[in-house]
C-alpha cells in the first residue's frame, strides 16, 4: 500500500508541477504576444516548451519520490517513539 500511495502522491506533485508550468508559459506567451515570427521560431519555442515540460517533469518526479521517503521515515520514527 505505501507504493501506491508514494505513486499517486508522485503523480500528484507531476501533475500540478506540470500543469503550473504550462499556466505560466500560457501567462506569459498570452501577455507578450506570440513568441514566435517565423518557422524557425516556432519550432524553437516549441523545444523550449517541450523541453520545459521535461525538465520539469523529471525535476518532480525526483522531488516527490524525496518527499514521500521523508514523509515515511518521520512517519516511522513518529511511530516508534510513541510506543
Amino acid at each position: 500500500m505505501k507504493i501506491v500511495k508514494g505513486a499517486l502522491f508522485v503523480i500528484l506533485v507531476v501533475a500540478l508541477a506540470v500543469g503550473t508550468f504550462n499556466l505560466i508559459f500560457v501567462a506569459v506567451s498570452g501577455y507578450f504576444g506570440p513568441f514566435y515570427e517565423s518557422e524557425a521560431d516556432q519550432s524553437r519555442n516549441f523545444a523550449i516548451w517541450l523541453l520545459g515540460n521535461a525538465g520539469v517533469g523529471l525535476l518532480s518526479v525526483f522531488m516527490g519520490v524525496v518527499l514521500y521517503r521523508r514523509y515515511l521515515r518521520r512517519a516511522r520514527h513518529a511511530n516508534t517513539t510513541n510506543s
